[in-house]
């Protein structure tokens, strides 16, 4: 069996190239471009690793697993187990870039550079990571509130 993935460029965008004024914040568009990069790091790894682990010939797979048996069996299982785990980490890591991407603002943009740094974003949980981001943004609108 073939695992035919599509392979799509991902094109920097950020919410800024929408907004009708012209003033934009450098350390905003830098934090979008660093985002975009990691994510086009993952999406580069799993393609890697899928064609490594697809670019066999299947017939010789097949006539190996006639000659040697279950321990071959067993062998491509293994691979088969560690090709998962592989990819479900990355999607994992993939989903906390995404939210970092998606709660990308103003009053944030600090707090993802921060969690960016040494990959600190990755010793949280989704919903952890959410509720961070949020938190950071009531404590910006609140300080501005009361200034």
């Amino acid at each position: 069996m073939a695992f035919i993935l599509k392979h799509n460029k991902m094109k920097h965008y950020s919410p800024m190239n929408d907004m009708s004024h012209s003033s934009t914040n450098p350390l905003l568009e830098q934090v979008y471009s660093i985002l975009d990069s990691r994510i086009q790091f993952i999406d580069y790894q799993v393609h890697t690793y899928f064609n490594d682990c697809t670019n066999c010939d299947a017939s010789a797979s097949i006539e190996a697993l006639a000659y040697h048996g279950p321990s071959t069996t067993k062998s491509m299982m293994n691979n088969l187990d560690n090709l998962l785990q592989y990819t479900g980490q990355l999607q994992e890591d993939l989903k906390l870039l995404q939210i970092l991407r998606v709660w990308l603002k103003e009053e944030t943009v600090q707090v993802i550079l921060d969690l960016l740094t040494n990959n600190k974003y990755l010793k949280y949980s989704e919903d952890r990571l959410v509720h961070l981001l949020k938190t950071e943004i009531l404590i910006m609108y609140n300080s501005e509130s009361y200034n």
